[in-house]
């Protein structure tokens, strides 16, 4: 009797300890939290385990800015017209987590980028605008400058350009999120790592966390840069280039009145300075990482770096940062130069890569696309689960009530954005010669007097 007891109990236990979903999530940051919540949406059985906290990797080291990247323009036209208009979906959906940010893009003599220049780029970056409720940028005079940030240099000022951002704690977004996705029925499991990828012959079946088993139909990987290192948990791999970055925090919410962007002390790129009720954040660095996330450091020299670019625009910004945070970008592998890396994102199949059915991973990206990397994936995970149901993320608030009307933007070719993504000198190509046109118009406008009025006035009645 004792012995038939002893069995029925250990039947039990492993009963309870393997329990059968339609999907696991592996990663908690703010994509993995969303492709949780679209999953359960659809009516999915799905749970996801983070080690962590929510958000408290990649996600908690961000700018904390839901952007469409103006920067992009340069070289990567259409990763910019996508983010824009997925975050379109993001301001629906979580609009009161977030905070319209002006930033101020002040141009020097000797700035690698004239007025015109810059001028003709936030033209281009107008026309996405919209598409996230941005508004159009303003021209400010010199003098507008300093009156409106206090202490930025006076020398060599040529004027300045202001355009809006989104900010957002992006931590406690993706804990957001989480919630949602909790509310809609996902089982969610933070400070549980992901011990093991379960496998059933050659398909994976699940993974093994804090001591349970939770079986699953499809494992979708979104655990950011740690994605690859998931992956070999299975057998298999992802192409990823690490790229490190740092910001420098000042515990002073309001050390800066608005937003800045800023060329570096290099010249070679730009860097924010982001005033939030999490302080003021100066950064980030992008530089090649580690191969593992858990050994980036921050180093004396980017310190140094971040503090040389943000003193050659003002006098008196002398102390060091209260503290630094550090986090590394998944991007996905690709060949160029690490300053034309395109930030686009894929769904990759195991299967089909690695011999290992049933595996998905979700890689690349960044935050201000979460919700549409999620939906990739769970389309992905319902192809194999042969599942119709039809995402629901930006239809639905975070609170759960409905999002209304949503405007008809016009998305970008899928086909071209996956032709230039391994192309970066074509993509580079496509994208300047949007801007040379753009360019060229710019100077005409300004030649015959059409270019509106943008002063110091229009700013303080758009952002009072």
């Amino acid at each position: 009797m004792l012995d038939f007891n002893n069995s029925f109990r250990a039947a039990a236990l492993a009963t309870i300890a393997a329990v059968s979903y339609d999907l696991v999530v592996i990663g908690g940051g703010v994509t993995g939290a969303g492709v949780a919540r679209d999953a359960a949406l659809r009516g999915l059985k799905v749970a996801l385990v983070e080690r962590g906290e929510a958000g408290g990797g990649t996600t908690a080291a961000s700018t904390h800015l839901i952007h469409g990247g103006v920067r992009y323009l340069l070289y990567d036209r259409l990763t910019t017209h996508a983010t824009c208009w997925d975050s379109g979906h993001i301001v629906r959906t979580a609009g009161a987590a977030l905070t319209r940010l002006p930033i101020l893009w002040p141009v020097y003599r000797g700035h690698s980028r004239g007025l015109e220049t810059v001028e003709t780029l936030l033209e281009e970056y107008d026309r996405f605008q919209t598409m996230k409720y941005g508004l159009p940028h303003l021209r400010l005079t010199p003098e507008a400058c300093l009156r409106l940030v206090p202490g930025l240099k006076a020398e060599g000022l040529r004027g300045g350009l202001v355009f809006d951002e989104w900010w957002v704690d992006a931590q406690a977004l993706a804990a957001r999120v989480l919630d949602s996705a909790r509310a809609a029925g996902a089982e969610i499991l933070l400070r549980t790592p992901a011990e093991a990828i379960l496998r059933d012959g050659a398909r994976a079946s699940g993974v093994r966390a804090g001591g349970r088993e939770l079986r699953a139909r499809v494992t979708i990987n979104a655990a950011g840069p740690w994605a690859d290192r998931v992956a070999r948990l299975a057998g298999a791999s992802l192409p990823l280039r690490l790229m490190k970055g740092t910001h420098l925090i000042w515990n002073d919410p309001r050390r800066v009145p608005v937003g800045l962007l800023l060329e570096a002390a290099d010249r070679g790129r730009y860097v924010f300075v982001v005033p939030s009720p999490l302080g003021t954040w100066v950064g980030p660095t992008d530089l090649p990482g580690p191969d593992d996330p858990d050994a980036a450091r921050t180093t004396p020299e980017e310190v140094r770096s971040l503090l040389d670019s943000v003193r050659l625009y003002f006098a008196d910004w002398r102390d060091g940062p209260d503290r630094t945070i550090v986090g590394s970008r998944p991007i996905l592998g690709q060949p160029g130069d690490e300053k034309l890396l395109s930030r686009d994102f894929a769904v990759f199949d195991h299967g089909v890569r690695d011999g290992v059915p049933d595996l998905l991973t979700i890689g690349g990206g960044k935050m201000s696309d979460f919700r549409v990397m999620a939906e990739a994936a769970v389309d992905a995970a319902c192809a194999r689960l042969g599942v119709r149901a039809a995402c629901a993320t930006h239809l639905t608030a975070l609170d759960g009530t409905p999002v209304g009307a949503i405007p008809d933007w016009p998305r970008p070719s899928p086909a071209l954005k996956r032709f230039l993504r391994e192309r970066p000198r074509l993509r580079e190509a496509h994208a300047l010669a949007h801007l040379g046109g753009a360019f060229a118009a710019h100077l005409a406008r300004r030649a015959a007097g059409l270019c509106p009025p943008r002063d110091e006035d229009a700013f303080r009645r758009r952002y009072a």
